[in-house]
């Protein structure tokens, strides 16, 4: 397998086992970037945006072997984007309480909770840390677990020949 082309290049058509495998390798080095950004340096945190390029790259070529566009891989940011903020509203009371505190002491007040986020944004991005990684982990799962579920298309389509070990269509006299 060839990461470079797995997680680098939006182009062509990957299997949904060279999909899940490259989705391992990406999201491990998600969690070790977010964790150096929480607990190291803020600096990390550029890195995040490469990675999102990575993510495009993989989601896009799953689907291409499913024969829809690369395109349809911001319906997953979308679902990525509600998911995480209900598994984190949910995981919040329970791993980490401290900052769900920091939560209820503002209740209603916006502009003082946002207030005082700004000013500590590092000390609550640790309490904060388990609960971004479990939601992290859970959403990328569920959303790789649907990639990887969809049909492969059998035969060559607009995106390239099928992957190895797709059965091709026997052809047609």
């Amino acid at each position: 397998m060839d990461m470079r082309y797995v997680l680098l290049s939006s182009k062509g058509r990957i299997g949904s086992r060279t999909f899940l495998r490259g989705l391992s390798v990406i999201t491990a080095a998600f969690i070790l970037v977010q964790i150096a950004n929480t607990f190291i340096s803020p600096m990390f945190g550029i890195l995040f945006y490469p990675m999102v390029y990575v993510y495009v790259c993989l989601f896009s070529k799953r689907l291409h072997d499913a024969g829809h566009s690369g395109w349809f891989y911001l319906l997953f940011l979308i679902g990525y984007a509600v998911v995480t903020s209900v598994v984190s509203a949910l995981l919040m009371p329970v791993l980490s309480p401290e900052a769900f505190a920091l939560y209820a002491e503002f209740g209603n007040d916006l502009a003082a909770a946002m207030e005082a986020l700004t000013e500590n944004i590092q000390e609550f991005e640790r309490l904060t840390a388990l609960t971004s990684l479990a939601s992290f982990l859970l959403t990328t799962a569920l959303l790789g677990f649907i990639a990887a579920r969809l049909p492969t298309d059998a035969g060559p389509n607009k995106y390239g020949p099928p992957t190895s070990g797709t059965p091709m269509t026997p052809p047609t006299s």
